[in-house]
């Protein structure tokens, strides 16, 4: 159900508003708001819809902003994600663009690291869902985790 929920909020998605951009620019770095701001409009609204619902501190806001920056580089629409995702699960081989879809995780983590971002943004982008990595504060994590999956 929620990757329906999800497909369906993707091609409802309505490009951020100026400003949405300016609160978006306000919190993040220059760095990180480029990254932020390369993303498709679909993802930068459900990182905005997760930074909103995660509430908090400053880095857990960074990590929910830039929790999904990697697939930025596969340049995959929805029903290629769900092509690549539904495909990958049944064990078919994927490539190119769909392969760094699916990658984006490792990806968006090299990349937020390679631009300073915390070390729970970085976790976040490689790690979500799933288990907070050692060193991380689980009450941040869970709230990151709860706000992506909602």
């Amino acid at each position: 159900m929620h990757l329906i929920r999800r497909f369906v909020g993707f091609v409802t998605a309505d490009p951020l508003s100026p400003r949405e951009q300016a609160y978006v620019s306000h919190l993040l770095r220059p760095a990180l708001a480029r990254a932020f701001f390369a993303q498709r409009h679909e993802d930068q609204r459900h990182a905005l819809d997760v930074q909103h619902r995660a509430g908090g501190s400053d880095e857990r806001a960074e990590a929910a902003l830039l929790h999904d920056v990697g697939k930025t580089e596969s340049d995959v629409g929805a029903i290629g994600r769900s092509l690549a995702t539904l495909l990958s699960g049944v064990g078919v081989p994927i490539r190119g663009r769909w392969l760094r879809y699916l990658d984006h995780s490792s990806i968006g983590a090299k990349k937020l690291s390679s631009l300073g971002a915390s070390d729970l943004s970085v976790a976040f982008a490689r790690h979500h869902p799933g288990s907070p990595p050692e060193g991380i504060d689980p009450e941040e994590w869970r709230a990151l985790e709860e706000a992506d999956e909602a």
